[in-house]
Order: C-alpha cells, then sequence, then structure tokens
C-alpha cells in the first residue's frame, strides 16, 4: 500500500470510526494541531539533556497520540483518559516547581534555544486544547482529556522555567 490514497483529495477525510468528514471540521483542526503540538514536543525532547526529561516527553507523546485516538474513535474504551494521565502531569508540575526560583510570572520567551521552542510548544497546547473544546461542543469528550490538555500548557510552562 503507498503512502497516499487520493481518497481526501476531494477535501473528505475518514475518522478512525469510520465518519467521513470535511477536512474544514473542527475535529479535524483538533487533530492536525495535536498533531502538530506532537511535532514540538519531539523538538523539545532533542533538545533536552535531561534523560528523565526526555522520556517524561516521550510519555506524554504517547498520550497525546492517545488523545487524538478518543477524538477520532469516542466510543473505543481503550483511547479514553483514566484520570491517571493528569495526576502523572501534576506531579511533574509540583517537582519541577520546587525547583523554581521566585514567583511564577508571565515570562519573555526566548532565553535559550530549548527554553523557546519550549514555550512554542506550550502556545500549542493551548491552541490544541482550545479546539479541543470546540470538538466537545458537537463530539462529547473525555473530560479527563481535556484535563490532560489543560495540564500540559501548565507542565511545559513548570518545564521552561525548571533549566
Amino acid at each position: 500500500m503507498g503512502i497516499y490514497s487520493g481518497k481526501g483529495d476531494l477535501g473528505k477525510t475518514s475518522t478512525l470510526d469510520g465518519k467521513k468528514l470535511s477536512k474544514n471540521d473542527m475535529l479535524i483542526h483538533f487533530e492536525g494541531t495535536a498533531d502538530e503540538l506532537n511535532s514540538h514536543l519531539g523538538l523539545v525532547k532533542v533538545l533536552l539533556s535531561d534523560k528523565e526529561k526526555r522520556q517524561f516527553i516521550e510519555k506524554i507523546q504517547i498520550n497525546l497520540m492517545k488523545l487524538m485516538s478518543h477524538v477520532s474513535d469516542t466510543a473505543n474504551e481503550k483511547y479514553i483518559f483514566s484520570g491517571e494521565e493528569v495526576k502523572s502531569l501534576e506531579k511533574e508540575i509540583d517537582r519541577l516547581s520546587e525547583k523554581i526560583k521566585g514567583q511564577l510570572e508571565l515570562v519573555i520567551p526566548g532565553k535559550n534555544t530549548t527554553e523557546a521552542q519550549i514555550h512554542i510548544a506550550r502556545t500549542a497546547a493551548r491552541k490544541a486544547e482550545r479546539l479541543f473544546f470546540a470538538v466537545n461542543e458537537n463530539y462529547p469528550l473525555s473530560p479527563n482529556a481535556g484535563a490532560f490538555l489543560n495540564r500540559l500548557s501548565d507542565y511545559l510552562f513548570a518545564l521552561s522555567q525548571s533549566d
């Protein structure tokens, strides 16, 4: 089988559960933004020198792919978020926050390449979160998945300040 099928040439695409949607459907916009976020996280992962942080980012990427699958096939229970994904992020946010000196405040990104890229991923996470809730208006989704996206941007902020 080749990489291209030609089936999307007329502006339609299929979800995992077989629905045919316009490529301009909010669900498809979310999927594209989540894919973009995953790519930004991949770059963050290779820029980090700390092995444990790289492994945690990879765990996030796996959960993000699970979330994308959930949005594309809401009835499949293997893609439902249990809440453990959120707890894992909160635990890591708390751990990183202990190491942050001073108050948490708005920052101007760009103190170095890694920190700037983490902020790009953080803003992509915020965009994905907004689109997730837009999709949720028409396709009911797991509340834990929405919470995961919300905590993900918080985690990325804490990560940006922890080096």
